[in-house]
């Protein structure tokens, strides 16, 4: 405790003791005090910010990184960047929608990088195999789908030739976009890892010809470049079972006995010949 001098009428002084309590109670409205003042300088600064710089802040640095065939030109355009727009403006939820929209676009990752930057990633849709859209006027137009069965190239579009061709699945309307049924996706992710894994299996593929059974189940009917005989195999595309087939039509080949066969069943797991009739 602290001590303070009291005079008393007689001009004598005494001793007097301030409490604690009332030390305690001093300290903690100086410290009040100046919490207030901090947090009024801080919302202050916040109003500042917020309504003085914020505003004026605009994004410098736009960085695109995309393997699709879309320009940098495009990419800004759809993504509503223009020559001046602000940091705080961005809506890269809405970007994301936007870019994502594309059919050449199968994922897009927009970033704001403080104070003034953007980042955009795109990454575009890979071929995997081609069909064929038929006109009423008996055109033939060629349409691009990814693993997805996603169509994202048409008619002049079409940037690589070289895709295997699948058959059986007709279109109601042209336009990019479109997408097969959920049911062919097991066949276009075992194709992509053909693709992928098996390049040279792949490479032999010329056609793939879904089959609708009664049951749902879909069936391939497969026909490699080189031979002139199919391969009937299950809803699936196995390595192993292809390289068999195609060492047993190489042996059928050397054997000139290969003109005679139409048909290798693949579906349960022997090998079954159809011959052609006759």
């Amino acid at each position: 405790m602290s001590e303070a001098l009291i005079f008393d009428k007689y001009g004598k002084y005494k001793r007097s003791r301030t409490s604690r309590k009332q030390i305690r109670e001093s300290v903690f409205n100086r410290a009040l005090v100046i919490l207030v003042i901090a947090l009024c300088l801080i919302l202050v600064g916040e109003l500042v910010f917020h309504f003085v710089i914020a505003p004026r802040m605009t994004v410098r640095t736009v960085t695109i990184k995309s393997d699709s065939s879309l320009s940098k030109e495009e990419i800004l355009a759809i993504a509503g960047i223009e020559e001046s727009v602000y940091y705080y403006n961005l809506d890269t939820v809405q970007m994301v929608e936007d870019l994502e929209g594309l059919a050449q676009v199968r994922e897009a990752v927009v970033e704001k990088v403080f104070p003034d930057a953007l980042n955009i990633t795109l990454y575009g849709r890979a071929p995997l195999a081609m069909f064929f859209f038929t006109t009423p006027e008996g055109a033939s137009i060629p349409l691009v789908i990814d693993d997805q069965g996603v169509v994202f190239e048409i008619g002049s579009g079409v940037s690589e030739w070289d895709l295997p061709v699948i058959t059986g699945v007709k279109f109601q309307q042209l336009r990019v976009g479109m997408k097969l049924p959920e049911r062919v996706r097991p066949i276009l992710q075992d194709l992509r890892t053909l693709q992928n894994q098996e390049p040279d299996l792949f490479r032999l593929i010329s056609e793939l010809r879904l089959i609708s059974k009664s049951t749902g189940v879909l069936e391939i009917l497969l026909y490699p470049i080189q031979y002139p005989v199919r391969l009937r195999l299950s809803a699936g595309l196995d390595p192993a079972a292809m390289r068999n087939a195609l060492i047993i039509l190489d042996l059928l080949a050397g054997q000139e006995a290969l003109r005679r066969v139409r048909e290798l069943d693949m579906r349960s797991g022997e090998v079954v010949y159809r011959m052609e009739e006759g």
